[in-house]
């Protein structure tokens, strides 16, 4: 499969293991061959992409450990919540 085939299909995934092992695959087998720049797709399609669960799972805020963001761990925390805060803003706008 064309690893931007590949990279495609690793996106749609939903269970998040998955997605990291394809996406690893991925990676592998693009590093071994040269890459065309010609489009597979057309500007525009959005069937699906990219995957994530039916139902994820939503925690209150106020049922999370507070942490300090002047720790690693805390930082850490505060970036993983932006991320996914930014990715339902992408997603959804």
């Amino acid at each position: 499969m064309h690893p931007r085939l590949s990279a495609l299909a690793a996106l749609r995934l939903t269970d998040p293991d998955d997605k990291v092992a394809a996406t690893r695959a991925t990676a592998a087998q693009a590093a071994t061959i040269s890459i065309a720049l010609e489009p597979l797709r057309t500007p525009g399609d959005d069937d699906g992409v990219p995957g994530r669960p039916d139902r994820p799972l939503r925690v209150a805020a106020t049922a999370v450990q507070k942490r300090s963001p002047f720790t690693p761990e805390g930082r850490a925390a505060l970036i993983h919540s932006i991320c996914h805060i930014e990715f339902n803003a992408i997603k959804i706008g």
